[in-house]
């Protein structure tokens, strides 16, 4: 299947790699001495050294699953609205994967795309500023499409087949990810913030529920998720009745014991 997504400018230069170590890495050095062409993809189905936050591991099984780069060039967003763009990619991930299965899908702060429970998808984006804008974002989007068996991880990650029973053209699903990768991209670009937050924040992965946080300290605490601020903070209730927001970074949420 040819690569030929129905957009203006997302994946309309694509390289499309056999293997590579990370499509993140390959796009970054591609442009790190050239004004980059917004849209351009990186795309492999066998990703060996991948990784996503906190420098965590994420690699793909060979022709089983999608490692995926985009540059933009959101420079019409001040820094403090930077935020906005990962709803805009993790809401391009959910409603694609939506599609495709047919199943509900969560977004779990900051990055984390969720069925039930379980993990299907995993974002990082790198942004450069300038000026006091960004200037460039590197996307990368990893996403567990046609891999079946997950050994240890079998409790806390899924797949688009694991959860539809059906296999998936890689190349077929690619093409809606940029596709709605645009649509939430230009939905930003021409202001719509508030529409595009509250969608994500209706989304979110266990809201309104308990949580455990991990802080920066290694101590935990058990709070209510309340939502997220427009500044990418989560907002948490402590036992206490204490409310409180965290940056990434200064906590993280622990994975549920299943």
């Amino acid at each position: 299947m040819t690569l030929i997504p129905n957009t203006l400018f997302v994946g309309k230069v694509c390289v499309k790699l056999d293997s590579v170590a990370s499509t993140q890495t390959y796009l970054k050095n591609l442009y790190a001495k050239s004004k980059p062409i917004e849209g351009t993809a990186i795309l492999s189905y066998n990703q060996t050294a991948g990784y996503g936050q906190r420098n965590n591991s994420w690699e793909t099984q060979n022709g089983l699953n999608i490692a995926l780069s985009l540059v933009l060039l959101p420079a019409f967003l001040n820094p403090d609205k930077q935020y906005y763009l990962s709803m805009a990619v993790a809401l391009a991930v959910k409603k694609a994967v939506e599609e495709l299965s047919q199943q509900k899908v969560k977004l779990k702060w900051p990055n984390d795309i969720m069925v039930g429970d379980r993990k299907i998808s995993g974002i990082l984006i790198e942004s450069n500023l300038f000026n006091s804008r960004v200037e460039k974002s590197y996307v990368g989007i990893g996403l567990n499409v046609n891999q079946i068996d997950f050994g240890s991880l079998k409790s806390t990650a899924t797949s688009l087949s694991n959860i539809s029973g059906k296999e998936y053209d890689l190349d077929h699903v690619c093409i809606m990810i940029m596709e709605w990768v645009e649509r939430y991209y230009l939905q930003i670009k021409a202001g719509r913030l508030k529409e595009l937050f509250e969608e994500y924040d209706e989304a979110l992965y266990k809201k309104n529920e308990y949580i455990t946080l991990l802080h920066s300290d290694d101590m935990t605490s058990k709070v209510l998720l309340k939502g997220v601020e427009e500044n990418g903070k989560i907002l948490v209730m402590h036992e206490n009745g204490d409310l409180r927001a965290y940056l990434h970074g200064e906590v993280q949420i622990m994975k549920a014991q299943l």
